[in-house]
């Protein structure tokens, strides 16, 4: 997946990096209850329809990835997981970060930490 850095970075014009370099991908259902079995992501905004208890999601790998917001329109909290042994802000690479029915998660990666912060 191309993001819009790499094609501003190309050369394209900025404008329209943001706008091909973004990858949505909506509704999305949330699955699996534990890391292991979690909907793998691969957009960059993701929109959530549906959200079972104790179900979520699992971040791409926080090196060279974008940044990636997730809505959650679902009836219960969605898990978000990191790939593989990254982290979300100062949890444990096995921890969810939780993000919460009717708000978004907004993850920015840093090397291989996933900076999260959820909407008010």
């Amino acid at each position: 997946m191309t993001t819009s850095r790499e094609l501003w970075t190309a050369g394209a014009s900025q404008a329209l990096s943001a706008e091909l370099g973004t990858d949505p991908s909506v509704g999305l259902v949330a699955t699996g209850t534990t890391k292991a079995d979690a909907l793998q992501l691969v957009g960059e905004a993701c929109q959530f329809v549906t959200v079972a208890a104790n179900t979520g999601a699992i971040l791409p790998a926080a090196s060279g990835s974008p940044l990636v917001t997730i809505y959650n329109g679902g009836a219960n909290p969605l898990k978000v997981y990191s790939h593989g042994t990254d982290t979300i802000n100062a949890l444990s690479a096995t921890a969810a970060f939780s993000v919460t029915n009717g708000k978004v998660g907004i993850f920015h990666p840093s090397g291989t930490i996933w900076n999260a912060a959820l909407s008010a």
